[in-house]
């Protein structure tokens, strides 16, 4: 999990340090606003120069292709396919219960060769969104089947507040600057919240 989060930190990092000048033009917006609320929701809308996710992650090209495009594309996705048949593979041969939910070595096995596969294509951004919603959909169901703490589903939705960006991004090429802060903030403080939930509060509160 902690893993997951970091590699999407670093990821919304990358994009912020690759457009530095462009944020330090949004905080001296926000600065000059001040309590002006028109100024302040101006300086939240305009990019400024700032990429959206989905355009930051379409430039980001950690290796060069090997292959054409829609070939090295295919040997990335089967990357990750291969894998995946390969588990269910051993489930229907090899194992008891064939059906059962998700592993923790199924998740670390898939959630290591989808990063991979993701960062190869769009840089930790993109990998850190495509496994945080699958890590946190097995850990939240690991969490809830063997502890007395019962972590929401609702956590598997926040995390996933950066892969539905880059897909609506897509569709509409140019949304409020707010929108992509908001896909960088709200997992961040997701994860903040269950750690809070999981180890904090207990003792706290008993």
């Amino acid at each position: 999990m902690l893993t997951a989060t970091l590699l999407f930190v670093a990821g919304a990092a990358h994009w912020a340090y690759a457009n530095l000048g462009a944020f330090r033009s949004v905080a001296s917006a926000v600065a000059s606003a001040g309590t002006d609320t028109a100024a302040l929701r101006d300086a939240l809308v305009a990019r400024r120069g700032v990429p959206t996710l989905y355009e930051f992650v379409r430039g980001t090209e950690l290796v060069d292709p090997m292959l054409p495009t829609l070939q090295w594309y295919g040997a990335l996705a089967g990357s990750v396919g291969v894998v995946v048949l390969a588990f269910g593979l051993y489930r229907a041969v090899w194992t008891t219960h064939p059906f059962k939910w998700v592993t923790m070595n199924e998740t670390l096995g898939v959630g290591a060769v989808a990063a991979a596969a993701a960062a190869v294509y769009g840089g930790p951004l993109l990998a850190g969104a495509v496994v945080l919603p699958f890590v946190f959909a097995v850990i939240v169901r690991h969490t809830r089947a063997a502890y007395k703490f019962k972590p929401t589903y609702g956590y598997v939705l926040g995390v996933s507040v950066p892969l539905a960006t880059l897909g609506a991004e897509y569709v509409r090429p140019s949304p409020p600057l707010a929108v992509d802060l908001a896909a960088v903030v709200v997992p961040v403080l997701t994860v903040l919240v269950l750690l809070f939930s999981a180890f904090v509060r207990p003792k706290l509160f008993g």
